[in-house]
């Protein structure tokens, strides 16, 4: 199909499923959007995508997190009109951690990259306060995978699913963590899970369990609500 036929205009059954019809600003080279420097929170507890919560009250003190198995998050790029709906009772929401791995592409690796940020645009334009999720996978990556991440912002980390007793893994993600501090100076890194001691040691650093016995245990955690970052 060509530019000038009628049903690339019309895009009939959603053909645009890149969203090349919505791109936002990027000052590097790739065309990863900037996400936009905006005040940011610490959540008193983080929820998993689509989880139902039951809770008295609202739910404000609270952030959406997507360090899950990339299949149950796909939706909130392939419809993300429809998943607003899922993070509506939030205010806040961390960028969806779509998966690095070592042993794939870079241009896979840079299109999950790219999909993080702009869900993250398309969310600040949609009035949420966002946090981005930064992973990396080598050394290799580096050259993108900070990219539009505002410096000197709170950023979401987690190394789930990392084999921390295995060398090798612990150290490209000890080096990646190094990498990211360096290039971004984060304020305040947001830890779901366990981090190794020596990223303590490199920038402040907030962590949450990945499961909570409840909301309430999760409050009484920090003060109620949220406190400024």
């Amino acid at each position: 199909m060509t530019r000038t036929s009628r049903r690339w205009q019309s895009k009939p059954g959603s053909f645009d499923v890149l969203h090349a019809q919505q791109l936002f600003p990027s000052g590097n080279e790739y065309g990863i959007p900037d996400l936009l420097h905006t005040p940011a929170a610490c959540p008193a507890w983080l929820v998993p995508y689509r989880q139902r919560i039951r809770a008295d009250g609202p739910l404000d003190d609270g952030c959406v997190h997507f360090f899950l198995d990339d299949y149950r998050f796909e939706t909130v790029w392939n419809r993300p009109v429809k998943a607003l709906e899922a993070l509506a009772p939030y205010q806040m929401v961390l960028t969806p951690d779509f998966s690095l791995y070592r042993d794939w592409p870079l241009m896979l690796q840079l299109w999950n990259t790219y999909r993080n940020r702009w869900c993250g645009r398309f969310w600040q334009e949609e009035g949420f306060t966002v946090i981005s999720t930064v992973s990396w996978s080598t050394a290799v990556s580096y050259d993108f995978c900070f990219l539009g991440v505002p410096r000197r912002s709170v950023v979401a980390v987690s190394a789930v699913g990392v084999n921390l007793d295995a060398p090798l893994e612990y150290r490209l993600f000890v080096d990646g963590f190094m990498e990211m501090v360096r290039q971004l100076e984060p304020l305040l890194v947001l830890a779901y899970g366990r981090l190794p001691a020596a990223c303590h040691e490199l920038v402040e650093v907030v962590a949450y369990p990945t499961r909570w016995t409840s909301i309430r245990a999760a409050r009484l955690r920090q003060k109620p609500g949220t406190q400024s970052c």
